[in-house]
């Protein structure tokens, strides 16, 4: 028995000590690089039931017995720097010689019994054993023939780590050699097992295809492999040398719902900077250009196959009828609501496809009403209903978020609900009927305090038909007087006649380039068949010179616009407004006390023109124009409790009252 000790420095052999699943990998690289075809790993369990020891054996050609001492007394020093190939022809792994202290990343002790051919000697044994608590020294015995046995090398680690002993127990050591090794076995023709379970990737793979990737300005070919798996793995993209050895493996970072899939991507240029793949996207040019374009190659890969694998599956449904859709598209947010609904049904299939058609056809329909009403529920959905794996209904969540389809559906429901409304107002205000019917305050009122939007965007209701004091008391923030002490907040805000001002609505907003600019909105309704006249004009001046003149109002770089909207403006008042180079619906714009006062009159007309216009773009790209019954629709199912009855459906025509006015 001989001691061998390394010159080197201790903390630079801790960090080779690697973790067990790179360390077991390591060792079986080994094997391969002897040229060994049978590769057998195992455990072998204590008395009480916790594993004591692993086991890897394999039949190449064994450690040379001529080069042990130079094998294992340096570092760096390895046979497979001298050749490109192994003797039986093989690219080979490793060339650092840094993979014999990868094991004591499993265990604290390591023994390599290898049988080998030596020149002077012929067939013999040796052993070579090494022990954590000193990683610079190897002992290694002398050598004794072995003319009968077969060459090769068993690797013995004992005295396992937490780390080393719970892996060892765990499912992922067949995930984890079938996916790394699934190239070699099948180019080599290995036998490779895991506690004597042979990894057939034959059999456990559904499909396997080569794909070129192409990177301007890069030298040598790039080809992706990869494998789809029958059943579910954790998914990586191994980065190979030429010759498929795996350098470095990471997450491949696409989104791919229901695909269970390993990639491989093979360039010799990995191997020419093997340092710097543990960077990944922080990886130099050209490694990070080839990892851009490999996974625009899996994006297309896969896109291709869920556009076949969805057409096959959606006709299926169709032809059973249990598909939930039945007419076509009318508009681009139905087609967003399809386009959501076929990727997570596709995605579910495995699932959905495994129950009778009754629960089929309901479970789709579940989804189709998911996807319409509430994209956010889906995940629950999948996950509680379908009992889709957690990590799948994960990745569907997060690619509905993330997809164009996911974003225009949640904005498109929200325009669509817009338009439908302003195609309803519209029909309020122009209707003889109903102009008279809907009352100011108990119906418009109440159903604009919702709809805010309609007149300008990008403000916050602040005051809902209550007074000016209110507003004081409750955003003071918003009104820009923090410094209100509650004796100020206690004056009611009277005009002067003494009366109390009640507003219908105002509306607030912070600038948000200047967080000390304020625009106000206060809105007085008056209903559709009612004008704006000299009363009405006067009553909303009064408002604006009552605001004008509170102090407590006095907060700078302030906008106050005050607004009075009704049916038309009486033509006896008209010249009042447009004076100068005013526009043609503001009476009057001063400032005072560095606060800029508005006065406008504004049509029913006037503000659905002008929300229409804001919204006319979307409404071209999404090519929805609501027609009337629509539109009563969403006033019925949103504003239906302060509607006039009027609006609401009949149950029968024996119901109807004669002469009423039917929608």
């Amino acid at each position: 028995m001989e001691n061998l000790d390394v010159v080197v420095e201790q903390a630079h052999l801790v960090t080779l000590a690697k973790t067990p699943r790179v360390a077991l990998a390591e060792l079986v690289w080994n094997a391969i690089d002897a040229d060994a075809t049978n590769i057998a790993l195992d455990v072998e369990f204590g008395a009480l039931g916790g594993p004591e020891k692993i086991t890897v054996i394999d039949n190449g050609t064994g450690i040379a017995p001529d080069d042990r001492k130079q094998t294992f007394g340096a570092l760096g020093h390895s046979w497979k720097r001298l050749t490109q190939q192994s003797l039986g022809g093989r690219a080979l792994h490793g060339k650092r010689g840094e993979g014999r202290w990868a094991a004591l990343g499993i265990g604290d002790s390591v023994r390599w019994t290898s049988v080998a051919e030596s020149t002077a000697d012929g067939r013999v044994r040796f052993t070579i054993s090494a022990n954590k608590a000193e990683l610079k020294r190897f002992a290694v015995s002398d050598l004794s023939p072995a003319l009968d046995a077969e060459t090769g090398v068993t690797v013995e680690i004992a005295a396992l780590s937490q780390r080393g002993a719970a892996y060892a127990e765990s499912d992922a050591v067949v995930e984890d050699l079938l996916t790394t090794f699934a190239l070699h076995i099948e180019q080599y023709g290995l036998d490779l097992s895991w506690r004597r379970q042979h990894l057939d990737v034959e059999a456990l793979k559904k499909d396997q295809v080569d794909i070129p990737v192409l990177v301007e300005g890069v030298d040598g070919s790039i080809t992706l492999t990869v494998i789809e798996w029958k059943s579910a793995v954790q998914r990586h993209l191994y980065l190979c040398d030429a010759a498929g050895n795996s350098l470095h493996d990471m997450k491949p970072g696409i989104q791919a719902p229901g695909y269970h899939f390993t990639g491989y991507v093979k360039w010799a240029g990995f191997a020419a900077d093997a340092d710097l793949l543990t960077l990944e996207d922080g990886a130099p040019e050209p490694i990070k250009s080839v990892l851009d374009a490999t996974r625009e190659a899996l994006k297309t890969h896969f896109a291709s196959k869920e556009e076949e694998r969805s057409a096959k599956l959606i006709k299926q449904w169709r032809d059973e009828d249990s598909y939930p859709f039945r007419k076509p598209p009318k508009n681009k947010i139905e087609e967003a609501a399809r386009g959501i609904f076929d990727i997570v049904a596709v995605a579910a299939a495995p699932v959905v496809e495994k129950s009778d058609f009754a629960s089929r056809k309901f479970s789709l329909e579940l989804l189709k009403n998911a996807v319409e009403t509430s994209p956010s529920s889906i995940r629950h959905i999948l996950e509680e209903v379908l009992n889709l794996p957690p990590e799948q209904a994960n990745e569907l969540s997060d690619l509905i978020k993330k997809t164009s389809l996911g974003a225009l559906l949640r904005a498109g429901n929200q325009v669509l609900g817009r338009l439908e409304f302003l195609t309803g107002l519209e029909q309020i205000i122009n209707d003889r009927q109903l102009k008279k019917l809907v009352t100011e305050r108990r119906q418009l009122h109440r159903i604009l305090a919702e709809e805010t939007w309609v007149f300008r965007e990008e403000y916050a209701l602040t005051v809902d038909d209550n007074t000016l004091r209110t507003a004081l008391r409750s955003h003071t923030g918003l009104l820009g007087r923090d410094d209100l002490t509650p004796g100020d907040l206690d004056e009611p805000v009277v005009d002067s006649d003494g009366r109390v001002i009640v507003v219908d609505m105002m509306l607030s907003r912070v600038i948000e380039q200047s967080r000390n600019h304020r625009e106000h909105i206060v809105i007085e309704l008056k209903r559709p068949s009612v004008s704006i006249g000299k009363h009405q004009l006067d009553q909303i001046e009064n408002y604006a010179q009552t605001v004008a003149s509170d102090n407590r109002f006095a907060a700078v770089q302030t906008t106050w616009e005050f607004w009075i909207v009704g049916d038309e403006i009486d033509p006896r008042i008209k010249h009042k407004f447009g004076q100068g180079n005013l526009p043609e619906d503001v009476y009057q714009d001063y400032s005072e006390d560095g606060r800029r006062v508005t006065i406008r009159a504004v049509t029913w007309a006037r503000i659905i023109q002008d929300a229409r216009h804001r919204m006319k773009f979307v409404k071209d790209a999404l090519g929805y124009d609501p027609d009337s019954e629509a539109s009563i629709n969403y006033l019925r199912e949103r504003h239906g409790k302060v509607l006039p009855s009027v609006f609401m459906p009949k149950a029968s025509a024996n119901d109807e009252n004669e002469g009423a006015f039917s929608v």
